[in-house]
């Protein structure tokens, strides 16, 4: 059968119709659709920049983090405007932020969408509840470690503070929020145990050890067999960003809060370290608590209690060379050559998100 001129045009046409509407299917589906959500947006962000980061390793923080608008990632061909998966109407703004972890790389999104949606940050979720009485979340002043300068922070106070974070097999607690957004936790006490110091001290002629931290044995056990392993603590190790540690002795007799004994030295870019004296002060609502050795600091107190009631503090007693302050329920002291339970502090970082949950032990935060 003979098909005429007519019928070979009309055909021609229905073919073509067929395959543009086969190519633009295509592309709705293979990266260029509208109408995702705005968590897909969030994932898009990352996955499109560690693929620019694959291709230009050389651009990777070596320390610290960096920030990566969108605009590149689209101007380098990584992914479509933004526009592209939104509603009408909706005008978002994205970055990427890359942190330098102990092993890796951590990779967060942020997307602006106006009052359509924004990305919840864990810290800023968390100052929705700042209160001036009874247990929680309060404003406080301290001092920036290492400098004169003090900053506003948000410290957890009291008995019941739901502050529980769950990462991985883990909890740790939110101690506080610094005024860059970071948020200070503290691990669980099943996550160390060790030696504070254990060397030969030549003003007691013993080896019940040396109480400057930055020399410690629990600081070199820290690097070697928590920092080093790629495999430990993986989990939190993806949130986390270096800080900066205090790690000064404290006299008996100091009856500072604000950070100013602890914080006169530090310690740069630590991953992981031990909680200072003055943090575990002021998680105590007890106005009797001047001193570290007032027993009123496990009063109305949180960190007094935990699985394992004897753990160590980073800070050395300044008025021996062989003392370490440690809680057992209160804040006590004793030679450094002691093993006793060690409970990790980070920072994690300010562009934490929160996912889920109500601080509880039972239904602690989930953060991403």
């Amino acid at each position: 059968m003979k098909l005429n001129k007519k019928m070979i045009i009309i055909m021609a046409s229905v073919v073509g119709v067929i395959v543009v509407i086969i190519i633009v299917l295509l592309l709705f589906i293979g990266g260029g659709s509208k109408n995702l959500s705005f968590e897909e947006i969030e994932n898009r962000i990352v996955t499109s920049g560690k693929s620019y980061y694959e291709d230009n390793e050389d651009k990777l923080p070596k320390k610290g983090q960096i920030e990566l608008n969108v605009s590149t990632l689209v101007s380098e061909g990584y992914m479509n405007e933004l526009s592209t998966y939104t509603e009408e109407g909706t005008s978002c703004s994205g970055k990427l932020i890359v942190t330098k972890t102990p092993n890796d790389y951590a990779y967060y999104s942020y997307l602006d969408c106006g009052s359509e949606y924004k990305t919840e940050l864990f810290s800023e979720y968390l100052k929705d509840n700042i209160v001036t009485s009874g247990s929680g979340l309060y404003e406080m002043e301290q001092v920036v470690p290492g400098s004169d300068e003090n900053e506003t922070v948000y410290v957890y106070r009291g008995d019941n503070v739901n502050n529980y974070i769950q990462v991985g097999d883990y909890l740790w607690q939110v101690i506080k929020i610094l005024d860059n957004g970071e948020i200070v936790a503290l691990g669980d006490t099943a996550l160390l145990r060790a030696t504070w110091d254990d060397r030969y001290n030549i003003n007691t002629n013993h080896y019940n050890g040396i109480n400057d931290y930055e020399v410690s044995r629990i600081r070199e056990f820290i690097i070697s067999d928590v920092i080093e392993p790629e495999d430990m603590f993986v989990n939190i190790k993806g949130l986390i960003t270096p800080f900066t540690a205090c790690v000064a002795n404290r006299n008996e007799e100091d009856t500072s809060r604000d950070g100013s004994t602890e914080c006169s030295k530090v310690l740069e870019n630590e991953y992981f370290s031990l909680l200072p004296v003055y943090d575990y002060m002021n998680a105590s609502l007890d106005e009797n608590c001047s001193k570290a050795l007032n027993d009123s600091c496990s009063n109305y107190n949180y960190l007094s209690t935990s699985a394992d009631s004897s753990w160590w503090l980073a800070t050395g007693v300044g008025n021996s060379t062989e003392n370490v302050y440690y809680v057992d329920g209160k804040i006590e002291t004793n030679f450094a050559n002691y093993n006793r339970s060690g409970r990790l502090m980070v920072h994690l970082n300010k562009y934490v998100s929160y996912v889920s949950g109500s601080g509880t032990v039972d239904d602690p935060y989930i953060i991403k």
